[in-house]
């Protein structure tokens, strides 16, 4: 398993969705975590899967199946604009793929690749 890492001085997250994209055709089922205050972010995701049963008193975690339909929606998600503190390539924190493929921290950490 390989890891990968985008830096500031990422411009656009096209290359995030390439690998993504390469991912999620061996992908079944999917789990989006957001914090709390992501509302949302937790609402998107929640158009394509449901609320997981979770200790993490600080978020919320949507699982779903991986559908033509959401790959469409997180492959075509613009790049963030809120990059402050993450040059974010997408707006969840954290994206796990049921083929041990992670995107965390905003998609700036990529593991399982």
């Amino acid at each position: 398993m390989e890891y990968a890492a985008f830096d500031d001085n990422e411009p656009t997250n096209h290359r995030w969705k390439e690998i993504m994209a390469e991912k999620l055709k061996t992908a079944s089922t999917f789990e989006i975590h957001c914090w709390t205050e992501e509302t949302e972010e937790i609402n998107m995701a929640l158009s394509f899967g449901t609320c997981k049963e979770s200790t993490w008193q600080y978020g919320k975690i949507i699982e779903g199946k991986v559908t033509p339909e959401f790959t469409s929606f997180l492959l075509g998600l613009p790049k963030p604009t809120d990059t402050e503190i993450y040059n974010k390539m997408t707006p969840f924190f954290t994206i796990a793929l049921d083929n041990g493929f992670w995107s965390e921290h905003y998609g700036t950490e990529l593991n399982g690749i």
